[in-house]
Order: C-alpha cells, then structure tokens, then sequence
C-alpha cells in the first residue's frame, strides 16, 4: 500500500506532541496549523507534523475531531 504525501491542516481542538527520539513534548492549541498523513507502520493511525521533528499520533477514528484540512480536496 502507497500512502500519500502530509496534507496541510489545521487543528479543531489542543493536541499533545512529541519530539521524536525524546519523552519531552508540549500541547497545541485549536487552530495551529500542521501536516497529516497515514502512519506507514500503523494503518489505524495518522501522523500529525508539527515541523519535522514534532508529531502527534491520532486514532482514524478521532481524526475528523482533530483537524481541518486545509488543501480544498475532500476528507477521506
């Protein structure tokens, strides 16, 4: 299976992220704008880049809670 390049985004609620490679993290609030993509290695779950060293992981199902797209293709 393919999986597609991040789409821009932006966040309906605050969103707890991690540094990869470390514990540390900090919350973001509603409105901060993000990258999305499908987690290769776990399919029930999307990637949320803050940057490119800042992810949150996401339940699919909690997904269309979680963010906006911004990019005008429809949500999948």
């Amino acid at each position: 299976m393919s999986y597609e390049l991040p789409r821009a985004a932006k966040l309906k609620k605050e969103v707890e992220s991690k540094y990869i490679g470390l514990n540390a993290g900090r919350t973001h609030k509603a409105g901060k704008k993000c990258k999305v993509q499908r987690s290769p290695a776990e399919p029930g779950l999307f990637i949320i880049w803050f940057g490119k060293t800042e992810i949150a992981k996401i339940p699919a199902l909690q997904l269309t809670d979680t963010i906006e797209y911004l990019d005008g293709r429809p949500q999948l």
